[in-house]
């Protein structure tokens, strides 16, 4: 009997997509509008099919293709102008917060502060930015839990009274902010965070052939993005 053999997917150092995220929205300056929206489209994809992430890549396709539509429809009338604007604006950053998404979800902790360190740049901005990344996750599931528990008490979180909702909502997520970053300081003590050596770690993040593939394509795309635009 035959096995078909499944594609391995490609583990991409997260040191990369933090610089495609760092690097790709300041290029708006230097680069056309248009070249890198749609670069920034097929490079997000190119790099969400290496990692397998079909899923997420359909995603993406399916909200950006929305916010086009939409845009081209109400571009047409001076009444709806400016939703277009806005939505074509906020469609730019849908390939960079897609990417930004499977730096948060697909890493741990551990595994971004070796990549990070590797960088040689200081400790407490290496905490800073995993801490950071790590939170993300953490707020949308204490948001879940704070709608519950405002669900239980006969509270709805609705955008028909927004003042109220966010009122009920703040006051909580302040606390629980309080109360985790006494949890994460804590953690990060146990591992050894503050201490002046440079740390060990099981997960060995190095730069590999298909980081070096991928920064190579970005840049060339951005390079080429450059002189096109210095030629119009």
């Amino acid at each position: 009997m035959r096995t078909k053999k499944k594609m391995s997917r490609i583990r991409i150092n997260p040191v990369v997509l933090i610089l495609i995220n760092v690097i790709a929205p300041s290029m708006y300056i230097l680069i056309n509008g248009k070249y890198l929206q749609y670069f920034l489209l097929v490079f997000a994809s190119f790099v969400l099919i290496l990692m397998r992430r079909f899923k997420r890549l359909a995603g993406m396709l399916v909200i950006y293709g929305i916010m086009i539509g939409i845009y081209s429809i109400t571009i047409q009338d001076d009444r709806t102008k400016f939703i277009g604007l806005f939505l074509v604006v906020l469609a730019q950053s849908v390939p960079c917060l897609v990417l930004a998404s499977v730096l948060v979800s697909k890493y741990n902790s551990a595994e971004l502060l070796a990549a990070l360190e590797t960088m040689r740049i200081p400790r407490v901005m290496v905490v800073a930015v995993t801490i950071t990344l790590k939170y993300i996750p953490t707020f949308a599931r204490e948001f879940t839990l704070i709608k519950e528990s405002m669900r239980l008490r006969g509270i709805d979180f609705t955008l028909k009274k927004p003042i109220r909702s966010f009122k009920y909502f703040v006051v909580p997520q302040l606390f629980r902010c309080a109360a985790l970053a006494e949890e994460v300081t804590a953690a990060g003590m146990v591992k050894g965070i503050d201490a002046p050596v440079r740390r060990s770690s099981y997960f060995e993040e190095r730069v590999r052939w298909s980081d070096a593939m991928i920064m190579a394509i970005f840049v060339i795309g951005l390079a080429g993005g450059i002189v096109w635009h210095t030629r119009l």
